[in-house]
């Protein structure tokens, strides 16, 4: 029987997995209360999703939060990534907003609200990146506000 890791790998697996499980979960507990505290609309959505990208730099393992509203079909995201290249680690933390139409102070368009972007890292500090990124940006509870949104 072919051995397909060796014990160090089946760790770093298993850092991997557990540490994105835990702030997939973090990332959607904040993204469900700024559901629930903001009237979104009747036909809005809030959509979380763990992707697997084929990325340039090599395969990505990316959480992806967003919310869809409607009438003018525009989403506010909430992504966080750990792609493994060939010179290490790298991840990177995405807020961004894609507007049909302008909503508060932000006109119709893309608008990139936060974007952090760490590589060369080991995978223990590329997680730890990772882990800081996602704390920040569970701190950006104003952006519905911001978007015109009133609180429930």
């Amino acid at each position: 029987m072919l051995n397909a890791a060796g014990a160090s790998e089946a760790r770093g697996v298993a850092l991997l997995l557990t540490t994105m499980n835990r702030l997939h979960r973090q990332l959607d507990d904040f993204t469900t209360q700024l559901y629930i505290a903001f009237a979104f609309g009747d036909e809005s959505g809030l959509v979380p999703s763990i992707r697997i990208e084929q990325r340039p730099a090599g395969p990505e393992l990316l959480l992806h939060h967003c919310f869809a509203f409607c009438p003018d079909v525009s989403e506010l995201r909430f992504s966080a990534g750990a792609t493994v290249t060939s010179d290490g680690w790298a991840v990177e933390a995405l807020v961004d907003i894609d507007l049909d139409q302008p909503r508060g102070e932000f006109g119709a368009g893309l608008h990139t609200l936060h974007l952090e972007r760490s590589d060369q890292l080991s995978l223990e500090d590329a997680l730890d990146r990772l882990t800081e990124q996602v704390a920040e940006m569970c701190r950006m509870d104003d952006i519905p506000r911001r978007l015109g949104f009133r609180a429930r």
